[in-house]
């Protein structure tokens, strides 16, 4: 039983390495998008996470950054909307498809924020992607464009830097991936994730929120308050179903094997490891049974 748990958690690994070569991927066919979603708050599509947009008299505040190769094509976008500085950017965690225009910001001056974890983490992989220069243990506060903007520490879900940025003054909410609307939660394990994290996570994110705010998940489009606490129902419906199946003494194999997430399936089970049932299982149990 543990061998097969390890065997999973190894392949696991090797995702945010496999997410790393991106870089040689060929960009040439990616097309940056904007969508307002509220106030002076947009976000940008391109590949990898959604980047969080907002615009004012005091320069850009950014969420994320996508891949290096797509900087240019991501600033020349912003540039139709604003020609202030880009003074700010936040990362929402370590994984590359977030992080990897972190040195090309730099460059142009932006300051990149993150989680303590986020640098510590990104470090101890050896990522090519530079860290964020100045880190926080558990929140900072922005007072840009006639607002607060918080960003704060939230429970080991995705990974253990995971910060969701909140808009005071639009009511919008970025979580980075902690919450997607695309798939099942992808929990990088290796990197301090946690399934039972993600939801007590989810649970901040709904009390955090009323029934106006806008949620932009860190990929899919804007959801709310009731379909964030939808999914984390679900979350708890599938960590009571395979605790059930542990008491039983089911092995992580049978588990993967019951269906326990079948009437499910076709909206969430992503194509892929990532976000897919069997790597989402494999983190529950992890979870329950302590390895």
């Amino acid at each position: 039983m543990r061998t097969i748990l390890q065997s999973c958690l190894k392949l696991a690994a090797l995702l945010p390495l496999a997410m790393g070569t991106a870089s040689a991927q060929d960009f040439d066919d990616v097309v940056i998008n904007i969508t307002p979603v509220a106030g002076g708050v947009s976000y940008i599509e391109g590949r990898g996470g959604n980047m969080g947009l907002f615009v004012g008299d005091d320069g850009v505040f950014l969420i994320d950054d996508q891949y290096a190769p797509l900087t240019d094509r991501i600033v020349a976008a912003i540039r139709l909307i604003s020609d202030e500085p880009i003074r700010f950017l936040v990362n929402t965690h370590m994984h590359p498809d977030h992080t990897g225009g972190n040195e090309n910001f730099g460059r142009m001056g932006t300051v990149v924020f993150g989680h303590d974890n986020v640098r510590s983490q990104m470090l101890a992989a050896e990522y090519a992607e530079e860290p964020p220069l100045i880190t926080f243990s558990d929140d900072v506060s922005f007072h840009i464009n006639g607002e607060a903007v918080r960003a704060f520490k939230v429970p080991n879900a995705h990974t253990n830097g995971d910060v969701f940025i909140h808009f005071q003054g639009s009511n919008v909410i970025h979580t980075g991936d902690v919450y997607r609307t695309t798939t099942f939660p992808y929990i990088d394990v290796n990197n301090g994730g946690s399934y039972l994290g993600t939801i007590e996570a989810l649970g901040v994110l709904i009390a955090t929120s009323d029934a106006d705010t806008k949620i932009v998940p860190g990929h899919g489009g804007v959801s709310n308050v009731g379909e964030v606490t939808a999914f984390r129902d679900m979350l708890v419906i599938i960590r009571d179903r395979v605790a059930a199946a542990i008491r039983d003494g089911k092995s992580l194999e049978e588990i993967q094997g019951a269906g326990l997430t079948a009437e499910y399936d076709e909206r969430w089970a992503g194509s892929g490891r990532i976000g897919g049932s069997a790597s989402m299982l494999a983190a529950v149990y992890a979870d329950l049974v302590g390895d």
